[in-house]
């Protein structure tokens, strides 16, 4: 079987889409936390009392209060853009310092806001789950005990304790977060995984439904023809009307042979290296041309649509020297080679002015459009009375989205 199996597991292209809008989820969870810190800064400000102990002059607080709410409409804003984790990420950092700023104001240490600390650390961790991007939250601790060492703040054990504490406090957290992220993706993976074989097994399902209706269908429409053909063919009948039955019959035969290659694709069971030669083969029988063919390399996975494409230019070139090229004699070379795959057919007839005669020939049209949908290139050398070589050209990596 060359076709390549859907896979079961998440692709590196859906990663990037999953953690993307894992992070926007977040991100807009973050919105809600913050709207409730703001009320409650809001309602602090209303409250003379409250806002004083903070020794911020009331204007200036509102200024700050307006600013404060300003980054965060923003960061909130720029969700979906360029960037939006950057922006996210320095909306944080800036919280940080605001509250940097609000505990050295409010006692340090012992400020009543120091629990807000914990809160930036869980945002951080479930924003951005990596040892550099949660150091904001973290050296607060450190910075919050320096700043209160620098102005003068007395330092007694119980002061310690409760850095011991909040950093216990922060460690926990983290570990339980990054703990549980890891559960989530492993969870994540493991859906995609199941849901990947059950796609593949209903694709397999639903191959082997259609293989079977056109097999009994088509299959046994194009066998009655033969037979009847074959029934004509052995009665007496004139030169003129037995030419007919036998073109009858030949076409008849293609047509089996097309749907057996149709069914082989449906059951991932088509191989170019034995298909090309076959048809090659009945090609020149057909014709009564001379027609050889060389098999070079080892066939890697190919996707369907790419087998398809790479055998119907074959066929179109084929069919292009029997009806223009005059030629007695002409080759195909299928060439695997690492990734690549490249068909090749060669004939030694009048030829041709590609340049001249490519926008009339819908042969040639048909070649390009079915190479550019699968990544791959039709290349056509040609000259009058210099014969002509048609070649295609595709890698047998991923299809391009």
């Amino acid at each position: 079987m060359s076709a390549n199996n859907d896979k079961s597991e998440t692709s590196p292209a859906q990663q990037p889409t999953l953690e993307r809008g894992r992070f926007e989820a977040r991100a807009r969870a973050l919105v809600y936390a913050r709207l409730g810190l703001m009320a409650i800064g809001l309602v602090v400000l209303m409250v003379p009392g409250w806002h004083g102990k903070l020794d911020i002059p009331m204007p200036m607080a509102a200024y700050a209060y307006l600013g404060v709410l300003a980054y965060h409409v923003g960061s909130f804003l720029w969700l979906g853009r360029r960037h939006a984790r950057v922006a996210i990420f320095i909306s944080l950092c800036l919280d940080v310092l605001v509250l940097l700023y609000l505990v050295a104001a409010s006692g340090g240490i012992k400020s009543q806001l120091m629990p807000t600390q914990l809160v930036l650390t869980v945002l951080f961790a479930l924003l951005f789950p990596s040892p550099l991007a949660l150091l904001p939250p973290l050296l607060t601790l450190p910075i919050v005990a320096k700043v209160d060492q620098i102005l003068g703040i007395q330092q007694l054990p119980g002061d310690l304790l409760l850095l011991l504490w909040y950093s216990a406090l922060n460690v926990t957290l983290v570990y339980v977060i990054v703990y549980l992220e890891g559960r989530e993706r492993l969870a994540q993976s493991e859906l995609m995984r199941v849901l990947g074989e059950r796609r593949t097994s209903e694709l397999a399902q639903q191959r082997t439904r259609i293989a079977r209706d056109i097999h009994d269908g088509v299959g046994a429409a194009l066998s009655g023809i033969a037979l009847q053909a074959e029934y004509l063919a052995a009665q007496p009948i004139d030169e003129e009307l037995s030419a007919e039955v036998a073109d009858l019959r030949e076409a008849a035969a293609e047509g089996m042979a097309e749907l057996r290659r149709a069914v082989s694709m449906l059951h991932e069971e088509f191989e170019l290296a034995t298909a090309v030669p076959d048809y090659v083969s009945a090609y020149a029988a057909r014709h009564h041309l001379s027609v050889s063919c060389n098999v070079n390399g080892r066939e890697p996975p190919l996707e369907p649509a790419k087998q398809l494409a790479l055998f119907r230019v074959l066929q179109e070139a084929l069919s292009n020297v029997a009806r223009h090229a005059d030629s007695d004699e002409a080759s195909v070379t299928l060439t695997f080679e690492g990734d690549e795959v490249r068909v090749e057919v060669r004939d030694d007839g009048v030829g041709f002015e590609p340049a001249a005669v490519e926008a009339g020939r819908y042969g040639l049209r048909n070649m390009r459009e079915r190479a550019a949908k699968i990544g791959g290139r039709v290349e056509v050398e040609s000259a009058p009375g210099d014969g002509t070589t048609v070649r295609l050209v595709v890698s047998g990596e991923s299809e391009p989205t």
